[in-house]
């Protein structure tokens, strides 16, 4: 998978069903023989190289101290002695018996270790000064100049680095990767304050521009400058850098990659009649290829995606069915199809499409149990939270995070709250798991916990960035609730930083000036926000997500008119959008269509429970009850249910078909079709506070502005 260029390659997505921690760290070692192998490689004392040491590490250190007295300037006892030390994970005592090394005998070798040691603590601007050191004793060698480079732009000495850099295109002028292959990563500038990030982005354009200087058609570097251009929101020069890649470099194997990129380039400047052009002629293009050769998988799915992008719904079926008939095993394919199936509001299709593969004895596990989850989540949407516990049910440690909601949804808090920390307490570096925590804190109103929660899930080295976002998004709204504007702010600022194409995230951040009472900075955003969507929108149109964004930046600048029009595009696009619902009924509540507004606020509580805006909405919802009284009530929840409820579970399959009996549930089922019912009414709900100033939903009805 191609990662999501301005994006860093840290919060890249997990497999879908991996659980990280469940992977292990890394590279597994193979088991070392019991037996010693004559080719393996020893030191004058008889004791292997390389830091592969199977004797007790303990007495190895004991008797290498002794060695050590008695010749303290042997080079090969200190590097022996370090290599104990780096088994023994010993970090402090490595650090010591280095620094002691270079005092005793000072090496080059000493000295790369000694600043990796200190780049592992953060103390860049100390392992700059050995890495200074290095360059003195061998100014010329691109890793050494590369090392000094990269630390001191960790350490944020910009002139430092850069003269580094430029030296080291100097000596690499004719390689692939002049500025090294992790130049990117070291762009990003993880630590750093949104303001100095930026100051690094520039620099690495200057960079990577005088490196182009000497080939302008170097792949690696047109693809660099094109991805730091984005960062930094110079769509223009990100534009030139892809179309040079592009046109230079037809061949290349990310290619499609950079058209894909440039789509979204064009996309952000509002580019359609380009932006068509570039989609119609790639759709084209891989139409020609799945024809020459139907057994690559990635041309396929990169076919659907792009149809899909461009609103060809029917089209990207047919694409996704013929993926499917050219390989049944391709396992993107086959979640796609459903997914749309589902955004087209095909709801019985949909159960039925995910049904086949569960039945069919053939498709692998794997792809069973993760289509099953996808039936889950599509049955939580509509209401059917015992056949949705059902499923999760079959797996009950594995899905502690998707039993959670079930039960916090029909009412059994104190039993949710402790699924929440079991998922966590299993999975400690599942981000997700965490941010399931810190959402349910922010519904319960424990700021505290919500804080720490979010913290701990930001601290994972690994989620994708909705999840990412939506860590902080809670750790802001926490910080906001207990008024310590601030750090909500500088939450936000960073996290936007991070991905500055996210629209969502500045939208978000207006959201929280509004409530900071810095209106003029707010709209002045909100009205960057909603020309942006409107760019993107005009170019991809079916992005749900966008469209409901672009409705809810013409709430708050209330354009009434444009903002109905943009939530009925985003269920156009995606049927189960419920914030686009909620938004609907609003506007609904707002002109006093009263039928129309309990229609959608039901739809609305039933599609997403959980939501934020939820408590209020049921508010709303006795209010009309009492003022459309009874008869009108019965009638369009009659209506509702005839229209929209299309699913019958009659044939359900039986649930122990692949060995596991669920728990049976005596609860009732609370929701018989789509929306025609309502969840009971629990106590969490009839005292919660109005939950103004939610950063997490997209809807402006927080803000008491449908009033």
């Amino acid at each position: 998978m191609t990662p999501k260029f301005g994006s860093s390659k840290q919060f890249k997505p997990a497999m879908p069903g991996k659980d990280k921690a469940d992977q292990g760290g890394g590279l597994v070692r193979k088991q070392q023989s019991s037996v010693k192998s004559s080719a393996k490689k020893e030191d004058k004392f008889g004791k292997p190289l390389y830091g592969d040491i199977n004797e007790p590490l303990d007495e190895a250190l004991e008797e290498i101290n002794q060695s050590l007295l008695q010749s303290p300037k042997d080079p090969e006892l200190h590097k022996r002695k370090t290599q104990i030390l780096r088994k023994m994970e010993d970090a402090s005592a490595l650090q010591t018996a280095l620094e002691q090394a270079m005092d005793a005998c000072p090496s080059v070798y000493f000295a790369v270790k000694l600043a990796d040691v200190m780049e592992g603590k953060g103390a860049y601007a100390k392992a700059q000064t050995w890495r200074k050191w290095v360059i003195d004793q061998q100014p010329d060698d691109p890793d050494s100049v590369r090392r000094l480079a990269q630390t001191s732009a960790r350490a944020f000495d910009l002139p430092t680095a850069e003269h580094y850099y430029s030296k080291l295109v100097e000596l690499r002028a004719n390689e692939e990767a002049p500025l090294g292959a992790a130049f990117y990563e070291e762009m990003l500038g993880k630590g750093l304050t949104p303001e100095q990030r930026l100051e690094l982005q520039q620099m690495g354009l200057r960079l990577v521009a005088k490196a182009l200087s000497k080939n302008m058609t170097n792949a690696g570097l047109l693809e660099t400058a094109a991805r730091l251009a984005y960062r930094t929101k110079n769509y223009t020069e990100s534009q030139g850098a892809y179309e040079q890649a592009i046109k230079t470099n037809p061949d290349h194997r990310n290619a499609s990659a950079w058209k894909v990129e440039l789509l979204r380039v064009y996309a952000q400047r509002g580019m359609q009649q380009r932006w068509h052009s570039l989609c119609e002629s790639f759709i084209a293009e891989l139409k020609e290829a799945v024809s020459m050769d139907r057994t690559v998988q990635r041309n396929w799915n990169l076919l659907g995606t792009l149809q899909i992008q461009a609103g060809h719904f029917e089209d990207a079926i047919e694409t996704l069915k013929d993926a499917l008939s050219a390989d049944s095993k391709n396992a993107q394919a086959l979640w796609e199809l459903g997914r749309l199936y589902v955004r087209c509001g095909r709801s019985q299709e949909a159960i039925e499409y995910y049904r086949d593969i569960i039945d069919d004895p053939n498709e692998q596990k794997s792809i069973r149990r993760a289509i099953e989850k996808s039936l889950a989540e599509l049955y939580f949407k509509l209401g059917y939270y015992d056949e949705a516990l059902n499923i999760y049910l079959r797996e009950e440690d594995a899905n502690a995070q998707f039993i959670a909601p079930i039960l916090e949804a029909t009412g059994q808090i104190e039993e949710a709250e402790q699924v929440y920390l079991k998922s966590v307490a299993q999975s400690p570096r599942n981000a997700k798991c965490h941010l399931g925590m810190a959402e349910y804190w922010v519904r319960h109103s424990n700021w505290d916990k919500a804080i720490e929660s979010a913290q701990n899930g930001l601290s994972c080295n690994y989620a994708t960035e909705e999840v990412h976002t939506s860590l902080s998004v809670a750790l802001a709204t926490s910080y906001m609730k207990l008024q310590e504007y601030e750090k909500a702010l500088q939450t936000m600022d960073e996290i936007c930083a991070l991905y500055p194409d996210s629209i969502q995230c500045v939208f978000r951040k207006a959201k929280l000036l509004i409530l900071h009472k810095r209106s003029q900075e707010a709209f002045k955003l909100i009205g960057e926000v909603k020309e942006s969507a409107e760019h993107q929108t005009g170019c991809a149109p079916a992005s749900s997500s966008l469209w409901c964004l672009l409705g809810d930046a013409c709430v708050l600048m209330r354009i009434t008119d444009e903002a109905e029009h943009a939530y009925r595009q985003a269920i156009k696009y995606d049927a189960m959008n419920a914030t686009a619902v909620c938004g609907l009924g609003m506007l609904a509540d707002k002109r006093k269509d009263q039928r129309e507004a309990y229609r959608q606020y039901k739809r609305f509580i039933t599609l997403d429970p959980l939501n934020l805006a939820t408590p209020t909405i049921r508010k709303l919802i006795e209010k009309l009850v009492i003022q459309l009284g009874p008869e009108a009530i019965e009638q369009i929840d009659y209506g509702v249910q005839e229209l929209e409820s299309n699913v019958s579970l009659e044939d359900e399959q039986d649930p122990s078909y692949l060995g596991y009996q669920p728990k049976q549930s005596s609860r009732p089922r609370y929701f018989a079709g789509l929306p025609g019912g309502m969840p009971p009414k629990t106590d969490q709900y009839s005292n919660t506070e109005n939950k103004s100033g939610w950063l997490g939903d997209g809807s402006a009805i927080d803000y008491g502005y449908d009033n």
